[in-house]
């Protein structure tokens, strides 16, 4: 585990809970790979027997509100945290983990009290050093976070950790304009912190199926088909693009007005997919032959589970956030045929650099995220999907440009309110504190959305040319096809 050798440190768990099923060591260990991995699906039971063992063990009561957190339960993930620091008060690691929660909160005052008591406990613990760091970020004292992480960085930590510091530094050495310290710990980062959860690639290989998949149900016969579906009235709005376009600061410009409500990535399209593949036999005219019966059983499995994630309200439309949704277009036109998608633009340079300076998690689309190679590989798989997608199909579509937005403002969120069919409301204006008011924003850019608007990051690709020099073949028809190539 503390080597980021996941997979091995799984089988080495199974087999001592096979020799010892009740071993409470291995249970809550297990349970916490799992949770590093990403297989939120599976920590849950183990997590809860090994809590059924030693209801006050701090370790499980953290690694349960984690699951929690991620769920965006911030009020009973903290209660957790507190059963955790009530069980053993003197715990660094229960407090640090509460303090990144509070951080990503957004409720400072607490994240700082977290930190101060951490700390007296164990002045050099990783976590701790690194949740400060952030506040140090936030508050741009950038030269003292960065002076605080290198000084971490000598010290016994998990891999997952290490990788977080080095991607941390990576951004904050950007942000003092030190181009020439910022690939280094931006790639040692990605390996560590993307790498050990699929040493195999076996994830991205998954992904990059699907997207072949997702182009052989474009057929061409594949727009004859929708005419005789029922129709789709309350239609979701899917927000889609590559992630680091922008996708977050638009969903909560619309989360803000009242007569939208947003989804912010939830797997509502997947889902619907996994109901696709089970009603079909998933060829490539498993699509265009879809009866109405099983249009219907599709719409049905896709609000049945965004009920799970948020309380649907008939009179607003629901905007569906979730970027690699793009890869599923078809399968969303095909079932929402009156369906508007807003795809999100950034130019790709921009992008590809921006992917490889967040920390995403583990998922199969974002596992090749460890280089830059690897991102405009997968960029190029994604967009030109897309190019496919939007050729072929009759598509409702609003296309909207991060650099436009963000020096444009007023006008685009018009444009783009207009193309979604709702009036004007000055509520978009104040959408910075709507986003401070929200419990806690998932994604890598939840420091951001709460901040005015701002340009630093517009065309910061241009400080890394030599170093985006390999990848610019792959990425060069996508800077014309978006209209970049004055920019360029």
């Amino acid at each position: 585990m503390e080597t980021g050798q996941l997979h091995a440190a799984e089988a080495s768990l199974r087999q001592a809970l096979r020799l010892r099923p009740g071993f409470f060591e291995a249970l809550s260990d297990l349970g916490a790979v799992l949770l590093m991995m990403g297989r939120v699906s599976e920590a849950p039971a183990v997590l809860q027997q090994a809590l059924g063992l030693r209801p006050d063990s701090p370790e499980v009561l953290a690694n349960l509100a984690n699951l929690l957190e991620l769920d965006e339960q911030v009020e009973q993930a903290l209660q957790l945290y507190q059963r955790a620091l009530t069980a053993r008060p003197d715990s660094p690691d229960v407090l640090a983990k509460q303090a990144e929660l509070l951080e990503k909160a957004g409720r400072l005052d607490e994240a700082r009290d977290s930190l101060a008591r951490g700390l007296a406990l164990d002045p050099e613990h990783p976590l701790l050093n690194l949740v400060t760091a952030r506040i140090d970020r936030r508050e741009g004292r950038h030269a003292e976070a960065a002076a605080r992480l290198e000084a971490t960085l000598v010290r016994s930590m998990s891999e997952s950790t290490r990788g977080e510091i080095h991607l941390l530094l990576g951004q904050i050495y950007d942000r003092l304009g030190m181009t020439e310290r910022v690939l280094a710990h931006l790639v040692e980062g990605k390996r560590r912190t993307a790498a050990a959860a699929d040493p195999e690639g076996a994830g991205q290989r998954r992904f990059l199926a699907k997207i072949d998949a997702s182009r052989a149900w474009a057929s061409a016969r594949l727009p004859d088909s929708a005419g005789a579906l029922p129709p789709s009235p309350d239609s979701p709005i899917f927000l889609i693009g590559f992630p680091r376009s922008g996708t977050t600061l638009l969903e909560q410009v619309l989360d803000s007005h009242p007569a939208l409500q947003t989804l912010d990535e939830k797997p509502c399209a997947a889902v619907m997919e996994q109901t696709f593949l089970a009603l079909t036999d998933g060829g490539p005219a498993a699509l265009a032959d879809l009866s109405g019966e099983q249009v219907l059983a599709l719409r049905q499995a896709y609000w049945e589970e965004a009920g799970r994630h948020v309380t649907l309200r008939p009179d607003v439309r629901l905007v569906d956030k979730l970027p690699l949704n793009t890869v599923r277009v078809p399968l969303l036109w095909r079932v929402f045929p009156e369906a508007r998608f807003i795809l999100a633009i950034r130019h790709p340079c921009d992008v590809t650099l921006s992917c490889l300076m967040q920390s995403f998690g583990p998922n199969e689309a974002m596992a090749g995220f460890i280089s830059l190679e690897g991102v405009a590989e997968i960029y190029a798989q994604v967009m030109g999907a897309w190019r496919e997608f939007a050729e072929r199909l009759p598509l409702r579509t609003h296309r909207i440009r991060y650099e436009d937005l963000v020096t444009d403002f007023e006008a685009e969120a018009g444009r783009l309110l207009s193309f979604l069919g709702v009036r004007w409301d000055d509520a978009v204006l104040d959408h910075t504190r709507h986003a401070r008011e929200k419990a806690v924003i998932t994604t890598p850019s939840y420091h951001q959305v709460t901040q005015p608007l701002y340009r630093h990051a517009r065309y910061r690709w241009r400080r890394y040319e030599r170093e985006l020099a390999p990848v610019l073949g792959l990425l060069r028809p996508f800077i014309e096809y978006f209209g970049y190539a004055e920019d360029a």
